[in-house]
Formats: structure tokens, C-alpha cells, sequence
């Protein structure tokens, strides 16, 4: 992890049950943002709505925060998160954040 570099949590939100391998995700993902200059903010995990067959349920999703980011930025963020992890997870820039869940795929 890069010095310096630190992340937030939204005000409410739980870390219980987080998994090890999504947790592996946070901490690329901080190093992303603060390479880009900005502070990661997780914005949910099992703490809000999401649907009923959601990862966020079982502690294999986060949510970080977007906002006062320009897009362009959160587009290179997203890619070098996506680039810097397996194929297992996805990440996935939504209207308002960037959305990310491990879910190893079955290889045959």
C-alpha cells in the first residue's frame, strides 16, 4: 500500500462479514484512488437497499464513492482496479459509484 494513502466509510457503514478476497479488492482499489489523487470512501457493503440475490448480502460486494470525481477519471480508476485484480471479480462504474464483487466464474 502506497504511504499516505488512507480510506473512509460512509457514516452507517458495517464491515461484518466482509470476506477476505473482497477485502483484498479494497485495498487495490485505495491504492487505485489515491494514485489519481483522491480518497476512497466505501459507501456500502450489507448496509443499504440492493437486490434480494445481491453479493453485498454475503459480505463479496462493496461500493465506493464517485462523486466529485470526473468521469474521465473514474473510467481510468475502474480499468486499473479491474486490471489489477482476477478475472473472479467485477468491477463496475454505476450512475453514482463504482460497484465492486468477487464471484468466481466456473471454469471448465
Amino acid at each position: 500500500m502506497f504511504l499516505g494513502s488512507k480510506m473512509k466509510l460512509k457514516e452507517n457503514v458495517s464491515l461484518k462479514g466482509l470476506k477476505p478476497e473482497i477485502i483484498i479488492a479494497v485495498l487495490v482499489a485505495n491504492d487505485v484512488y489515491w494514485y489519481y489523487g483522491h480518497e476512497m470512501v466505501i459507501t456500502s457493503v450489507a448496509d443499504s437497499k440492493h437486490s434480494r440475490a445481491s453479493l453485498h448480502y454475503v459480505g463479496y460486494a462493496v461500493d465506493l464513492r464517485t462523486r466529485n470525481i470526473d468521469e474521465d477519471i473514474v473510467s481510468q480508476i475502474v480499468e486499473q482496479i479491474r486490471g489489477s485484480l482476477t478475472d473472479e471479480f467485477d468491477v463496475i462504474f454505476e450512475t453514482n459509484h463504482i460497484h465492486i464483487e468477487y464471484q468466481p466464474k466456473n471454469k471448465m
